[in-house]
């Protein structure tokens, strides 16, 4: 691309009922009666909106899950303004909302040492907190992510206090369960979800499980193909009307006039200078669309580029203390001032004239910006959720992509060069279901991409964003059978036999046999691969800095085992396998100098018939494994040995996913850097 390409996506509404409040979409997330439900709405559109709703003015009682901490966090300090803003107490409006997230777990353990927080997790679900607060029937909120569902679901522990332990039904026995921006679901990841979906689908008179999202994927094959009923899902999307403010007078508008740019570049902070004026002009705004934001797709650049951008804001004008960073670095510390930038969890954005951010803010980050420069993002889901963020409300915006040869270059992003053809015919304006359909006919054109460039888990099909593979069905089936592994009572086992998909059965009678092995190696593969289950997405960790003052932050693990300054610094592995790094000077100098050279993850996996451990790479690991494996049939095996490690190929076959090494707490074992 050799020119620049300027459109306008209109102005957008719903219909708004002037009762309630609520879109058609938004009404109906709430009153269907359909065990699963699928819907899909344009961001800004309330999809959240609409249960917080239900649980003021409905008593609804709900579990909101979210993929991030930040997007837990956010959404329930909205509620509790919201809440305090209606009357209520502090102490009452507390008593309704409750947060499931690491974060959460840290505060309450400083305030209340004395509640275990599994506990306090057993009350809450069961609707057992603070009666002269919240009496029975008062509806809640839990805002959770889905490693702390799936913890409190496979980590039941035996009680002897007469109770229950954790287990599915109690979180069945609210009135909704909903998966928010099910989009950025990995397919190891969508056993939670079928899981509860398949129990809710039979039984009935459970809680009804919504799947919502701005750029929808493909889970219904996923669903269906785990066993439940396509009868028993339903699927939506939000009407959205474009036209002016006096033709949608009676509708909530989503987005003013944006006007789009693709600009080819070099780097966003020439990409800044070339639109100094724009961004002058929009700082200057008396509207909500003061905010101006820069989004890059890669971290490691972010933080090299961190200074200049400093630099370059400060030249125009604006303070550090009006500029915020974000991103999983910046956001590892409360709130500072790193020389550069604002960083840190517990700010508002909102706050704040100028963002700077990865890809995390397309997710629980709340701002309203009148203009955007961005990089196009890692795929055509999230360009669109990005540009979807700009113009929030009824004002005018702009986005400004950076189309740079290395972007264009990627093999994922075939569809990224063929769009701009397809735009171009199109004329000035172009509304935003057209528009969408438009990145859509792009991903599926596939022109210059080669098929094996085209992982299987991104494939695009008519009107969704991509499919999920096979490999998520046996998936959910190993989420089940550690379900079952995890039923430490009679009635719980025996209900999730009646209700088993035939996708976990075949799993549980493939892995009973390794689990009652005469073998201690081949029972702790099977164990080690149950364990997998808790993993619902391969989230490498975080390494520790800390300098010389006692300031620490944290970085992605990919950064510190390519920065070979960090490498030549002391490091202490804790028994978590987390890394704390010892560094000589400032944090805020070094970000500038991270990466640099090659770095590989490896992890050590387990081999079934021997006990025996092998590195391999952690990207495409279960390729990897299965080619050892294959060896290792054609040496000499005894009939045993043959029987474990044919059962073990044929398990990560189906589901993709290797059991590893784990540490005494529960963590993945050594990792070591090429």
């Amino acid at each position: 691309m050799t020119e620049a390409l300027s459109f306008v996506i209109p102005r957008h509404a719903v219909p708004s009922d002037p009762q309630t409040g609520l879109s058609p979409l938004q009404a109906r997330m709430i009153e269907e009666k359909a065990a699963v439900r699928i819907f899909s709405a344009p961001t800004g559109a309330g999809k959240s909106y609409a249960f917080q709703k239900a649980m003021r003015e409905r008593d609804s009682r709900i579990l909101f899950i979210v993929p991030t901490r930040r997007l837990a966090q956010n959404l329930m300090e909205g509620l509790l303004q919201d809440l305090l803003d209606a009357g209520l107490s502090k102490e009452e409006a507390q008593a309704r909302i409750f947060l499931w997230t690491s974060d959460g777990r840290r505060a309450h353990e400083e305030a209340h040492p004395e509640v275990r927080f599994r506990d306090l997790r057993i009350r809450q679900i069961r609707s057992e907190i603070r009666p002269d607060l919240a009496p029975e029937g008062l509806g809640f909120m839990i805002f959770a992510t889905p490693e702390s569902v799936a913890w409190y679901l496979l980590n039941a522990h035996r009680r002897g206090d007469g109770q229950d332990a954790e287990n599915p039904f109690d979180l069945l026995r609210l009135d909704h369960i909903v998966f928010d921006e099910f989009h950025s679901i990995d397919a190891r990841g969508m056993g939670l979800s079928c899981g509860l979906a398949a129990i809710a689908s039979r039984m009935g008179r459970t809680a009804k499980i919504t799947f919502l999202s701005a750029t929808p994927i493909d889970v219904r094959t996923t669903l269906t193909g785990f066993g439940i009923e396509a009868a028993a899902i339903v699927t939506a999307q939000e009407t959205v009307v474009t036209g002016a403010p006096e033709a949608t007078s009676a509708m909530r508008a989503l987005h003013g006039d944006v006007r789009v740019r693709l600009e080819p570049g070099t780097d966003l902070p020439s990409l800044l200078e070339a639109h100094k004026p724009r961004i002058l002009e929009t700082l200057a705004r008396e509207d909500a669309g003061r905010q101006v934001v820069v989004i890059y797709d890669s971290i490691r650049q972010l933080l090299q580029d961190k200074q200049a951008l400093a630099v370059w804001f400060d030249s125009i004008g604006v303070r550090q203390e009006d500029r915020l960073s974000i991103n999983s670095s910046d956001d590892s510390v409360e709130r500072e001032m790193d020389g550069f930038f604002t960083i840190g969890r517990q700010t508002d954005p909102r706050d704040f004239k100028v963002l700077i951010a990865t890809s995390s803010v397309e997710m629980g980050v709340t701002f309203k910006a009148g203009l955007i420069l961005m990089e196009p993002g890692h795929d055509a889901c999230s360009f669109v959720q990005r540009l979807g963020r700009a113009a929030r409300g009824d004002i005018s915006g702009e986005v400004v992509v950076l189309l740079n040869e290395a972007a264009l270059a990627r093999p994922r992003q075939a569809w990224l060069r063929h769009l701009p053809k397809l735009l171009a015919d199109e004329g000035e304006r172009i509304s935003v279901d057209r528009f969408t359909d438009l990145v859509l006919k792009a991903t599926r054109a596939r022109f210059d991409a080669k098929p094996e460039d085209l992982a299987a888990d991104q494939i695009e099909t008519d009107g969704l964003f991509k499919t999920m593979p096979e490999s998520a069905i046996w998936g959910a089936g190993l989420f089940w059978a550690a379900l079952e592994r995890s039923a430490h009572y009679k009635g719980l086992g025996s209900a999730l036999e009646n209700f088993r998909p035939k996708h976990a059965a075949e799993i549980k009678k493939r892995l009973d046999p390794l689990l009652a092995s005469r073998w201690n190696f081949t029972k702790a593969w099977a164990e080690a691969f149950l364990n997998e289950a808790k993993n619902l997405r391969m989230i490498l960790p975080k390494v520790t800095l800390v300098e010389p003052g006692g300031k620490s932050k944290s970085i992605p693990w990919l950064l510190y085992a390519a920065t070979d300054e960090l490498l030549r610094s002391p490091a202490v592995v804790d028994d978590k396998g987390g890394v704390t790094v010892h560094v000589s000077r400032p944090i805020a100098s070094l970000e500038g100098a991270l990466g640099g050279q090659r770095a590989e993850r490896r992890e050590e996996a387990l081999l079934p018939h021997t006990g025996r451990r092998i590195t391999l790479p952690l990207q495409d690991i279960a390729t990897h494994w299965r080619r050892n494996a294959r060896k290792e049939l054609e040496g000499p095996l005894s009939p045993d040995e043959e029987v474990a490690l044919k059962t073990a190929l044929a398990l990560v076959n189906r589901t993709q996913i290797v059991p590893f090494v784990q540490n005494e707490a529960g963590g993945h074992g050594a990792s070591v850097i090429d």
